[in-house]
């Protein structure tokens, strides 16, 4: 599956970088950096990530490359300007934040992502998780937020901004290319959905899915790339 003149949207985690215990420890693949900055030399690229923008330029020195953070609730370049698009204000829900043996705050700013991969019983945080979600559910409510699963983590953020909203939004500056979007966590599933019809979709690694092809690893990924060098 490929395009003869394509636009790139790719996720980070579990895409271009192994999943790790900790964020910050995300680093990509070898080669990822080399390949990102040939595609684009060639063709339009952005990263669409969960992460914010600032946080990913530790891991992925590339200056210059579009990245749209937060699941679409901030659009920016690496170590240029950062926009954001939702506003929103958190402080309520820091107030009550939960109690979750081997759960971790990661504070966005524009959303709150509460992990727990590694904790000692990860089964016991996600179950504790379920039911602090239950209790601020009116909270949520009122702030208008909703809560997004992904692998082992809760995010909690502005409700309507997905990535599917997000690449139709990019989709738009670059008329007549084709989108081809990659990515590996139940947060791409919004825009393989938007993309049906559109362009072409790989969910990397195993499970369910509504894209249209799959790659198997990081390094699959990373393969796919070397394609339109």
């Amino acid at each position: 599956m490929r395009a003869e003149n394509p636009v790139f949207f790719l996720d980070y985690d579990g895409t271009l970088a192994p999943i790790a215990q900790r964020p910050e420890e995300a680093f990509p693949h070898p080669e990822a950096p080399r390949v990102l900055r040939a595609l684009m030399e060639r063709h339009p690229v952005y990263v669409v990530t969960g992460r914010r923008v600032r946080d990913l330029e530790p891991l992925l020195p590339l200056p210059g490359l579009p990245v749209v953070g937060g699941h679409g609730l901030e659009e920016g370049v690496l170590f240029g300007e950062v926009r954001p698009l939702f506003p929103v204000d958190l402080g309520p829900l820091r107030a009550r934040l939960p109690s979750c043996p081997g759960v971790r705050v990661e504070d966005k700013g524009f959303a709150l992502a509460l992990h727990y991969r590694g904790a000692e019983d990860e089964e016991k945080a996600r179950a504790c998780l379920e039911a602090w979600l239950k209790a601020v559910e009116g909270l949520l409510e009122a702030l208008g937020l909703e809560a997004l699963p992904g692998k082992k983590v809760l995010e909690l953020k502005p409700k309507g901004v997905d990535k599917g909203q997000a690449v139709l939004r990019l989709l738009k500056r670059h008329p007549g290319r084709t989108p081809i979007y990659i990515g590996d966590d139940t947060t791409d599933e919004a825009a393989f959905q938007a993309l049906k019809g559109r362009g072409l979709t790989f969910k990397v690694g195993e499970g369910p899915t509504a894209a249209q092809g799959r790659l198997k690893d990081v390094e699959e990924v990373i393969a796919y790339l070397k394609t339109y060098l």
